[in-house]
């Protein structure tokens, strides 16, 4: 009896007109969206190469030590045409300087010359499952007990030998039966067009990170059914379920998701007096550098010095960077020198700015390190701390749920692009001890080139890998046990109100 109504339900789905508009529609989104998606990544791809390429060329073009600054980028993620997520909007270009541990406002971002997709970034595979696909899976559920209460049907089937729980189980396997029909029809037009391009190559974990948002799409798709399926156990009429099915929709699908970020916004405010006392900590910081510089400088017992240290010849390059301001939670000033040419006279003040350079610079890197410290958990309070609050808000949320989810699994979450960050300042810190292992502070190639440029072969390479699969598994966990729950609860109240209702 339990498969008649399983067939029954799967055959009442499949040729209702509401399956096939919706499926189409899906399709067709799929197919735009994918084809939007892969033009924005084969952009992105060749801006990250033509700007690799370049920082290159300036890499090999630095002569001296303390002009040494590398440029690193971070490749776009191929798995972004299905949840783009953050992958392009919090930078993906750092300058790497001694003087400075990088943090997320120090990068900038590449555009990826679509108009379109940087404006509409949230347009992506995901998005169209979230709301076509969860709008599909409510017009399932919303009658499927309601509208059997109304026209008899259901008191017909209850005059067989069948259990109610068999009732809603079938329904239920029926109904996820056909959304997962057009999801994985989805996902598999998505995959050949994208495999087919030949500019997009997945890994064997990529694979199974798409089945891992696979997985989760379900669970999503479930959900949302099982909430319509709730409203219709619960209400009497077809019309009521249908009104309060779309209004939820609307409220945790389009509304809340977007309200809860606005509301942590606006009333999640950093501490002032915290922030204030970071600068001020950071200030005390680079002054005590800048007295030791003073101090130095006036026992050195060279007169009428510069900041050129009394050399005179040909400065092919000079470079200073100085202190921040606010949004960019202030540096220690940088300080890059190219003496292409030395004068004669100029040569016994040589050994003086050598031993300025390896007292200060030392310094200037301690002292960066400790605005490191401050810096980060200015970062944390102007930004992590109210995106975990706007994390956990959202999660009343399934759609918002499912999203954070496949964003984990791709790895376009906050703590996905954070991973950049955090292999960029262990690049700095690899390039700290480069300079140390070289006596760099100590050569004439810190500030001149006249004798020779500096030889870059034992350079360190940036190389920044995305994180593995079951990184990004253990991050998608919370939010997919989260949807699990919602499922089971919801599936155990419809059952406890469909059990005690008369037919």
């Amino acid at each position: 009896m339990f498969l008649v109504l399983l067939r029954r339900e799967i055959l009442a789905h499949l040729i209702t007109f509401r399956f096939a508009v919706t499926v189409i529609a899906c399709l067709l989104l799929v197919v735009i969206t994918t084809l939007i998606r892969i033009d924005d990544y084969e952009k992105r791809l060749a801006g990250y190469n033509t700007a690799r390429n370049a920082n290159r060329e300036e890499l090999l073009s630095t002569r001296t030590y303390s002009l040494l600054m590398p440029r690193v980028d971070r490749p776009p993620n191929p798995l972004s045409i299905f949840n783009a997520g953050m992958d392009n909007r919090l930078g993906n270009t750092l300058r790497i300087y001694y003087t400075n541990v990088p943090v997320l406002w120090d990068a900038q971002t590449h555009s990826s010359g679509n108009i379109f997709i940087d404006h509409f970034y949230r347009i992506d595979l995901v998005f169209i499952f979230q709301f076509v696909l969860s709008l599909l899976a409510l017009l399932f559920a919303y009658d499927a007990i309601a509208g059997e209460r109304e026209t008899g049907t259901m008191r017909l089937t209850m005059s067989h030998p069948v259990r109610r729980g068999s009732i809603l189980t079938a329904k239920y396997l029926g109904a996820m039966m056909c959304l997962i029909l057009p999801l994985i029809i989805s996902f598999i037009i998505a995959l050949l067009w994208i495999v087919s391009t030949g500019s997009i190559v997945f890994s064997g974990d990529d694979f199974l990170r798409i089945a891992g948002i696979l997985l989760t799409s379900i669970i999503y798709l479930s959900a949302i059914y099982l909430i319509g399926l709730f409203i219709s156990a619960w209400v009497h009429r077809t019309t009521t379920a249908l009104m309060i099915s779309l209004f939820v929709w609307v409220v945790l699908v389009l509304v809340y998701p977007s309200l809860s970020v606005s509301v942590v916004d606006q009333l999640i405010k950093p501490e002032g007096s915290r922030i204030d006392s970071s600068y001020d900590a950071m200030r005390q910081i680079r002054l005590a550098v800048n007295e030791k510089e003073v101090e130095y400088l006036n026992n050195d017992q060279i007169e009428g010095e510069s900041d050129r240290f009394n050399l005179d010849g040909a400065l092919a390059r000079g470079l200073h960077v100085g202190i921040g301001n606010k949004p960019t939670l202030m540096r220690i000033d940088f300080k890059g020198y190219d003496w292409q040419y030395i004068s004669s006279e100029s040569e016994k003040f040589i050994p003086h700015a050598i031993r300025y350079h390896q007292f200060l610079t030392p310094l200037r890197i301690d002292a960066a390190e400790k605005m490191g410290l401050i810096r980060l958990p200015i970062l944390e309070q102007l930004w992590f701390r109210r995106a975990r609050i706007a994390r956990n808000l959202l999660r009343l949320s399934p759609a918002a749920m499912y999203n954070l989810a496949t964003q984990a699994w791709v790895g376009t979450d906050l703590y996905g692009v954070e991973d950049f960050f955090e292999t960029a300042r262990q690049y700095r810190r690899t390039l700290v001890n480069y300079f140390y292992d070289k006596d760099a502070f100590s050569s004439r190639q810190w500030f001149a080139s006249d004798k020779g440029a500096i030889d870059l072969d034992d350079l360190p390479r940036f190389a920044y890998q995305r994180a593995d699969l079951w990184t990004n598994a253990s991050r998608a966990l919370p939010d997919l046990q989260l949807l699990l729950l919602l499922n089971l609860t919801l599936f155990l109240a419809t059952f406890a109100i469909f059990v005690r209702q008369e037919i």
